[in-house]
């Protein structure tokens, strides 16, 4: 019995190890469809991206009350999902979305666990309608040849993008000085430049990137 365990505990890997794993093969996997495509190369990336993003926002919006419920348990046990083991399979889309929204629904947004609103369904239903959907379809008429509806579709994807991420900023602020609200910075502390939630840092990338592609083929084109 020892023994087996010892052997399923080989093909365990902590939080941080996945995330790498998970990023390495969404590169190779990404960069092997890349010679079908006729788009520079950091735009195609973050399409690509973007169409990985869509597939983790359905899995949080269908699995809502999981990940609440795991949230919650990160909280009152005070750990985080970085160094804590599980097996291989979270690498998949669908279990990486479990563990990594726990994660922020529990340090760096409460809004995501909350159950008296849909502020986190609206935010993640609308970016996976548009701006995954959009990068979806942006690919496949690329793919075409149809430059014309690369055009519009990547557009609506990457402007769609860019606007939620504004308003998602702009309510978070406002949350964080809202004393009813669940991000209120005297219950939930942030810091003065949100340090003490580091993993709110990645949405930077949801401002910059889409700001870049759309100044680039404005330029460019």
């Amino acid at each position: 019995m020892t023994i087996h365990t010892e052997k399923i505990n080989i093909f365990k890997i902590d939080g941080i190890t996945g995330a790498l794993i998970v990023l390495f093969l969404f590169y190779v996997t990404s960069t092997l469809f890349s010679y079908f495509f006729n788009i520079n190369t950091i735009s195609y990336y973050w399409l690509t991206f973007t169409i990985l993003t869509g597939i983790w926002e359905y899995t949080y919006i269908t699995n809502r009350n999981v990940i609440r419920h795991n949230a919650n348990k990160l909280i009152n046990s005070n750990t985080h999902v970085w160094k804590k083991k599980y097996n291989f399979d979270m690498i998949l889309p669908w279990k990486t979305s479990f563990i990594f929204y726990s994660e922020y629904a529990a340090y760096a947004d409460r809004e995501y666990m909350s159950d008296k609103d849909d502020w986190s369904i609206i935010i993640e239903g609308s970016h996976a309608l548009f701006c995954a959907i959009f990068a979806l379809l942006s690919l496949y008429f690329n793919f075409q040849g149809n430059m014309k509806n690369f055009y519009i579709t990547m557009s609506i994807s990457m402007g769609t993008q860019l606007m939620n991420s504004i308003l998602y900023i702009a309510e978070y602020i406002i949350q964080i000085n809202t004393l009813t609200s669940v991000n209120y910075k005297k219950i939930f502390p942030c810091g003065d430049f949100l340090e003490k939630r580091p993993f709110m840092y990645i949405n930077i990338f949801w401002t910059l990137m889409p700001s870049y592609i759309l100044m680039n083929y404005l330029i460019v084109q």
